[in-house]
């Protein structure tokens, strides 16, 4: 029983360590991942097309075909 706590004890230290070392990049990444739910909960269809069809516009310029 004792054995089971100790290694209970020493996953939440191992988390809370990787939480510590990495909270920069944890913070980044869900500001970023809330920016493109932002992103996906905003548009509408005719902005999306618009904004595909202006950049297969510029890939096709960029490549001579269009």
């Amino acid at each position: 029983m004792n054995g089971n706590r100790n290694e209970k004890q020493i996953y939440e230290g191992t988390l809370f360590r990787f939480f510590r070392l990495n909270k920069w990049s944890l913070l980044i990444s869900a500001v970023a991942i809330a920016f493109i739910l932002i992103g996906l909960l905003r548009a509408n269809g005719d902005e999306v097309k618009t904004l595909l069809m202006k950049a297969i516009n510029i890939c096709m310029e960029c490549i001579g075909i269009g």
